[in-house]
């Protein structure tokens, strides 16, 4: 996967979206096909999104007063892990400030695991809580949080 440095070079939003796509370790679709598809995502209602860095996040919002403050996303990275990880936090303390109480994410693969690992290790910290859990068979994992009111950023 190819991973450029934030730091170093800022991409623009599309170039992340179709260079992350493309690297999908559970690619089965041609490439235009991904790309139509998260275009379509990127325009249902209810749907944020964010760059940070060279990290597109994707929010999608629940429906309802009951889960209005609940949201299911997932991101788009193709920064180095360390700035993934402080876009991570840019990103939650972003959530927080909106008034997301509950966020969801699916994902495969070690990459994003050894993230939410460090975000974990830090909500234990304070008052947002992270539990990962992991399908059986398969390499696919899922993260719930519950965001406290606790900056995440705080002290990074």
């Amino acid at each position: 996967m190819e991973i450029v440095n934030s730091k170093e070079k800022l991409l623009k939003g599309p170039e992340i979206v179709a260079m992350s796509a493309y690297n999908m370790p559970d690619l089965k679709y041609p490439k235009e096909v991904v790309l139509g598809a998260v275009a379509a995502e990127f325009t249902l209602p209810r749907t944020d999104l964010v760059q940070i860095g060279n990290t597109v996040f994707v929010g999608h919002m629940g429906k309802g007063k009951k889960n209005s403050k609940k949201m299911v996303g997932r991101a788009f990275n193709v920064d180095t892990g360390r700035n993934f990880i402080v876009n991570g936090f840019k990103y939650f303390t972003y959530l927080q400030k909106m008034g997301i109480t509950h966020y969801t994410t699916e994902f495969y693969g070690p990459v994003f695991l050894n993230g939410f690992k460090l975000f974990k290790r830090r909500a234990d910290q304070q008052d947002t809580e992270i539990a990962i859990g992991k399908y059986r068979n398969t390499d696919k994992y899922v993260v719930f949080m519950k965001l406290g009111k606790e900056p995440l950023m705080r002290g990074l």
